[in-house]
């Protein structure tokens, strides 16, 4: 009942069309030629001794002899690797054993990391079988099921004897919940994969040169945003003449996917798609509470006065892309890495569509507070979570394998950040065959903070000249891009522009938020309860169904029927699982 976070396919796109130096939150990538060996277990000769009672351990110290490991990949057909490169011969495979005597095989390797897909039907079939890899990558799902199996290792000890200091400090970023998401009974029986929390706050994204044109204030208000989205219904904004614009952007999805999003304006009436606590101390779901009644209300007022596309039940986020594109719409609601898409091609279109993000605002005199993460894309399936399988030997490698992920990919100020494990590049800083590398890697440890540093490094570097702050490339390479489409208007460069300028960028508003305090997380992070497991799409689908209806004009009292619907079907009892569950973190 988490409600989905990201739309897996728009943030692919994202990576496709940003710049290489964007360095944007890492997600799936393909192997088009899988190959697969399989693992040879260690012998007791090839063990290599571990640190004694005392002694401190080194977070990069090599086995001598080699030790071997195994693992499997699951894939995505989005991307490319480098000629040569495949799930089993790589810069990866080949750096563990050249620098931490590891020599790692792949089992298997599949392409499909798509929820149902080949990979986790293959992974499934393995966990039956009990024929795992001493490093099992895993969604959230199969992690409760190794657990309850008992096949992971417990690594509470090994990441604050083993883990580096940069290693740790990823893991405690966003008050650790991605650790929190991992431990069961006080133990950590896995290493998840961070993300940045922030990175999912909402958004306001106007049309600021249609504000100025119609004499509209930036909005700052829930009234605000009512105002602006009857203005540019019928106040001729693209002055053609015609009434054929609409206010407000809006998909068949209604919610989750981060694009045309209406979690930000929920969230200006307080109401929320996530487990929250009430004010007893108890939590229910946000989606059944009066406040989405109310925000459902105002929806179904601008549906009515054709504030919003009719058609929208049956477009997707491409088909309202045209409609941006054409300069049909002037606001939505959405995330940070809508600068990359798809507000480009507006620009292409019409260099004159000044696009602008804002916070999202309040209907009251309270403070709109958008929702974040916990710390980690629990709906990935390939790499959420790290488990190493209890029983093998050397588990402490895997949190090694996680250091040296972390210090190839993110060491700046170790001097660890290697360029060859990066995406390869041309002269000019670009990756024009899409190839990446980071996926290959045995374990994949991403820093939470990576688009916000980004941001604070361009903003140090253009504010301040800190040229300290370029020893961070994703940053320096943003900046040169920020720089070059201020001072030429080039539209290669306005993505990163409208994501990474120190002002009126998509992750100027996150420093915002972070910097007022205004953030919130689900109350609940831990793994889907029985009935979650059960019901969970039956709800989500209701939810959507009902919603959509209630918007396009169905009566308001259908929600008092949703939430009747939604209790009956398995929601009453979810919220005394959940609720169980918070009793036992006391």
């Amino acid at each position: 009942m988490d409600g989905k976070i990201r739309k897996r396919a728009i943030m692919l796109l994202l990576i496709a069309m940003t710049v290489l130096a964007a360095a944007c939150s890492k997600k799936e990538a393909a192997d088009p030629s899988p190959s697969a060996s399989e693992s040879v277990a260690p012998s007791a000769s090839s063990v290599a001794e571990s640190p004694t009672a005392g002694e401190e351990a080194d977070p990069f110290g090599k086995y001598d002899p080699p030790i071997t490991l195994s693992t499997v990949k699951i894939l995505c057909d989005c991307s490319k690797f480098a000629p040569g490169e495949t799930a089993d011969k790589n810069i990866w495979i080949d750096g563990y054993l050249k620098d931490l005597g590891i020599d790692m095989k792949v089992k298997w390797s599949v392409v499909g990391n798509q929820p149902g897909g080949a990979g986790e039907q293959k992974l499934n079939v393995s966990i039956a079988s009990g024929d795992l890899p001493d490093i099992i990558p895993v969604g959230a799902k199969q992690l409760k099921q190794l657990v309850d199996a008992g096949l992971a290792e417990d690594l509470s000890g090994l990441l604050e004897k083993y883990g580096s200091p940069q290693l740790k400090k990823f893991m405690n970023d966003n008050g650790g919940l991605a650790l929190k998401t991992a431990t069961f009974d006080g133990k950590l029986l896995a290493l998840p994969d961070p993300a940045a929390s922030i990175d999912v706050a909402a958004l306001i994204w106007v049309r600021k040169d249609w504000l100025d044109k119609l004499g509209l204030p930036e909005p700052k208000t829930m009234a605000d945003v009512l105002s602006i989205a009857d203005a540019f219904t019928n106040k001729d904004p693209d002055g053609n003449g015609k009434k054929d614009t609409f206010g407000l952007g809006l998909t068949k999805d209604l919610y989750g996917t981060g694009l045309y999003d209406l979690t930000g304006f929920f969230e200006g009436y307080h109401a929320y798609n996530t487990w929250i606590k009430d004010e007893s101390g108890k939590l229910v779901y946000g989606a059944t509470q009066p406040n989405m009644k109310t925000a459902l209300g105002k929806l179904q007022e601008m549906f009515k006065a054709g504030q919003i596309d009719p058609e929208f039940g049956v477009k997707d986020n491409t088909k309202v892309n045209e409609s941006v594109v054409s300069g049909k719409i002037g606001m939505e609601f959405g995330a940070h890495w809508n600068a990359f898409y798809p507000f480009p091609d507006a620009y292409k279109q019409d260099p004159t569509a000044d696009w602008r993000p804002y916070p999202i605002v309040s209907a009251d005199a309270n403070p709109a507070v958008p929702s974040v993460g916990l710390g980690i894309n629990k709906e990935q399936i390939d790499q959420a979570y790290f488990v190493f399988k209890k029983g093998s030997p050397h588990p402490e490698a895997l949190i090694k394998l996680a250091n040296y992920y972390v210090d190839k990919e993110y060491g700046f100020e170790t001097g660890g950040y290697d360029t060859q494990f990066h995406q390869p590049i041309d002269k000019d800083g670009n990756n024009p065959d899409g190839y990446s590398r980071w996926p290959l890697a045995a374990v994949i440890v991403a820093d939470p903070n990576q688009n916000i540093n980004i941001y604070r490094g361009v903003k140090a570097i253009m504010e301040n000249n800190d040229q300290s702050a370029m020893k961070n490339d994703s940053a320096a390479g943003n900046y040169k891009l920020v720089a070059d489409f201020m001072a030429t208007k080039n539209p290669a460069s306005y993505a990163n522009a409208l994501w990474a300028a120190p002002d009126n960028s998509g992750l100027s508003i996150l420093q915002y938020y972070l910097d007022n305090n205004l953030t919130t997380s689900n109350q609940f992070y831990g793994s889907d309860t029985p009935t979650m497991v059960q019901k969970k799409a039956t709800l989500e689908k209701l939810q959507l169904e009902r919603f959509t209806k209630i918007i396009m004009g169905g009566s308001l009292d259908m929600f008092d029927q949703f939430v009747s619907d939604w209790k009956k079907l398995g929601g009453d009892a979810i919220t005394q699982e959940v609720n169980d569950w918070l009793a036992a973190q006391h």
